[in-house]
């Protein structure tokens, strides 16, 4: 019964439809009173059809709409985000330079080099194992360096230029295994001699008397001795550590370097040469 109910309701909607397109399309072409009733008709019955076909086709017009917009939407996420990818490179780039700026601006002040003319340069290289360490510095022999200058960073004494070329040097550094320093404990008369063991441990200052005061803390200096490779007065490192062990010949003492050795950007080499 339910059946033939929507049977008829279908074809009775089906009929009007087709007399409302009937009616507009008579009434084409002419102004005339009745034709004009006609229309009017026409466009009654089919208004409610007109909704429902809206309904229905619109959201497949803006689905259309859409993926027509879309390659243009991509494009512009594209843009913004390469821009943020742009800003936060400036932004580290910024930090970088400030960070570089800084080493340079402390080299300018390090009053232990006193009135020694110096030469300022960038790291570009960094050689480092379990016993050897070194880095390799962007000035050379047309800077005025020679085999055999100090040179510090800031806080103290970085190492010793061991090859030079016109352009580059290479310095080794104070935890070398190789590196050799005389020193001299605070304002004492203790005397010593700081040696590299490895990069990471503490520098080692051998010939230390047993018995003399080292006091953890304080800092060991170059001692500028006749001969010395080094000037007088440039700070190495703090005590860290200090010992007279039963029947040594020597106390075991431990050297923390001042120079912040895995951070040199930039050094200054010392235009100094030892006395002939």
């Amino acid at each position: 019964m339910a059946s033939r109910r929507s049977l008829r309701s279908l074809t009775t909607f089906a009929v009007l439809v087709l007399l409302a397109i009937t009616l507009l399309t008579l009434s084409v072409g002419t102004s005339s009173g009745i034709t004009s009733g006609l229309r009017s008709i026409g466009s009654t019955v089919l208004s409610p059809v007109v909704g429902v076909v809206d309904a229905v086709t619109r959201p497949i017009g803006n689905f259309f709409s859409g993926a027509l917009n879309y390659g243009s939407v991509t494009a512009e996420n594209q843009q913004l985000r390469a821009e943020v990818s742009r800003l936060q490179q400036q932004q580290l780039t910024t930090a970088y330079n400030r960070k570089q700026l800084t080493q340079i601006a402390q080299l300018k002040n390090l009053g232990f080099v006193g009135a020694t003319p110096t030469v300022t340069a960038q790291t570009i290289d960094i050689s480092v194992s379990n016993f050897a360490s070194s880095i390799q510095i962007n000035k050379g022999t047309s800077s005025g360096i020679t085999i055999g200058m100090p040179v510090v960073g800031n806080g103290g004494l970085v190492g010793q230029v061991v090859i030079v070329n016109r352009g580059t040097a290479t310095i080794r550094l104070i935890t070398d295994g190789q590196s050799k320093v005389g020193a001299v404990v605070g304002t004492s008369n203790v005397l010593g001699v700081v040696n590299g063991v490895a990069e990471g441990r503490p520098l080692s200052m051998n010939f230390v008397a047993p018995g003399s005061a080292v006091p953890v803390g304080t800092v060991v200096f170059t001692n500028g001795l006749q001969g010395s490779l080094f000037p007088a007065g440039l700070p190495i490192g703090k005590v860290a550590a200090s010992s007279s062990p039963p029947n040594a010949t020597q106390m075991d003492v431990d050297v923390k370097p001042l120079a912040n050795l895995n951070n040199l950007g930039y050094v200054d080499v010392l235009l100094w040469e030892p006395p002939a």
